[in-house]
């Protein structure tokens, strides 16, 4: 039986997949101009991640900052 750390440290071991990325959700989900704006948003390094949520809330997409600001340190399932 092989343990858990055994498991890690195999060459062959990948992580389980996680739920979708909640960014790659919302901007599936919105029209090609908001997309845009929002990838634009996204990429300006002066466009706080707080704000980003608030304007996508405002548009009925509930997105917790945490989300957002994953997805711009690429450490999402969009760049995983």
């Amino acid at each position: 039986m092989s343990s858990l750390l055994d498991n890690l440290a195999s060459p062959d071991y990948r992580p389980p997949r996680g739920p979708e990325c909640g960014m790659a959700l919302v901007l599936a989900a919105v029209d090609d101009k908001t997309r845009k704006t929002l990838l634009a948003a996204l990429d300006n390094p002066y466009a706080p991640s707080t704000k980003i949520a608030q304007a996508l809330a405002e548009l009925g997409h509930r997105t917790s900052v945490h989300v957002v600001q994953r997805h711009r340190r690429q450490e999402c399932r969009c760049h995983g």
